[in-house]
């Protein structure tokens, strides 16, 4: 299959010498909206002059400076200006002059464009990760002058520079490079699919990159375990209760945070995680075991107006809802003093929660019920990543050396 040329380049158009018609400079570009030639005239300066040497002389300056142009990115294609709602300002200065900006477009408008439709699809918490990451490539982009040229020049080498960029400045994991590749990918897709602008996605064979580390939350042995509880009750019995829903119930974190008192059914034993909160956009159901149902009821739990926010300020339920990082960081402080290794977080009570049932004998079907798993092969995934095989042979029946 030929390749489609994406560019003409410039060159004289003389009229076969004769001065008493027009001269121009001629070129052609790819159009990315509709993949079409277009082809662009300069005639700048070149009939004012009476002699074929002068006319030569600016056209070859003339088509140099196009070249040069053409070169960097840069397209020729009329855009207005257009408004927009800047999504990757900073709140401060969003608070101080407002979000709207007028504009010719360029790839801040894209990456804003693109932000407001995942604000309307994904979670609050999902959002601020795309917001945060596309904020850093677009004051990258815009630093390179990527913002000069049209979107559609935007090549794979740029892209590769931007990862680049991000292991020198940050030395950041191989999972957070994953993880830009996985936003930066998602919306070209966008400027494919949804907006027609251009017609590959830059975001293709990067090679492996970052730092190479074990950033996953490990489970918390018993010993360990037993001091955080002792800790928690006494100083911080809020904190226990939410680590206890994470063991028991297999919640994420900032679903937890944000769940109601009307969300739990005292009658059937079930945590209903809305929509509006789960991870996974999806209305889900989790079984509460005996243990902590009777720690809620205990705590009256079931008393509580059920618009109020399970966890709130003044460790009861209230109306307020506590920030996403209130509980982590009040955890980190605990498990700091009493000397524990960094890797146990907050979230490590849910693998914890299932490193215990694994041991007990739940089958993966069950686990993956419990866990809110999409799929049977995620939960399989999970158990290789966090056990062991099983085996009573191999425990106790090994030959000797």
């Amino acid at each position: 299959m030929r390749r489609k040329k994406v560019i003409i380049l410039p060159h004289l158009v003389d009229a076969g010498g004769d001065l008493s018609k027009n001269w121009f400079v001629e070129y052609s570009c790819r159009d990315p909206r509709t993949d079409k030639l277009k082809r662009f005239r300069e005639y700048t300066g070149l009939g004012k002059h009476k002699s074929a040497k002068e006319r030569y002389t600016l056209a070859k300056q003339i088509i140099a400076e196009l070249k040069e142009k053409l070169a960097t990115g840069w397209v020729p294609f009329q855009e207005e200006k257009v408004t927009f709602q800047d999504e990757l300002i900073m709140q401060v200065h969003a608070d101080r002059w407002g979000r709207e900006r007028e504009s010719l477009p360029t790839i801040r408008i894209y990456l804003s464009e693109f932000l407001e439709v995942k604000k309307a699809t994904v979670i609050q918490h999902s959002y601020q990760t795309y917001r945060s990451k596309l904020r850093i490539f677009a004051e990258w982009a815009e630093h390179q002058e990527l913002d000069t040229i049209h979107i559609s020049c935007i090549t794979r080498d740029h892209i590769c520079d931007f990862m680049f960029f991000l292991i020198e400045q940050n030395n950041v994991s191989r999972r957070t490079i994953l993880k830009y590749k996985q936003i930066l990918h998602g919306f070209f897709d966008y400027m494919i699919q949804a907006r027609g602008i251009i017609l590959t996605n830059p975001v293709h064979d990067i090679p492996e990159m970052g730092r190479l580390t074990d950033e996953a939350p490990r489970p918390i042995p018993e010993k360990e375990r037993s001091k955080l509880m002792a800790y928690m009750k006494k100083n911080d019995p809020q904190l226990w209760l939410f680590c206890q829903m994470e063991y028991y119930c297999a919640i994420r974190p900032n679903e937890l945070r944000q769940l109601r008192i009307q969300d739990i059914d005292f009658v059937r034993h079930i945590i209903r995680v809305p929509c509006t909160i789960s991870k996974n956009r999806q209305t889900e159901l989790v079984n509460i075991p005996n243990q902590l149902y009777n720690v809620l009821l205990a705590m009256k739990v079931d008393e509580h107006e059920g618009g109020l926010y399970l966890f709130s300020s003044c460790g009861r339920p209230g109306k307020s809802m506590l920030g996403k990082n209130n509980f982590r960081f009040r955890f980190d402080r605990i498990r700091n003093r009493l000397g524990l290794s960094a890797e146990y977080k907050l979230y490590s009570f849910k693998h914890t929660g299932g490193v215990e049932l694994v041991n007990a004998g739940v089958d993966t079907w069950e686990l993956q019920r419990h866990f809110r798993h999409k799929s049977i092969d995620t939960t399989e995934r999970y158990i290789r990543r966090n056990f062991a095989v099983k085996s009573d042979k191999i425990k106790n029946h090994f030959p000797d050396i």
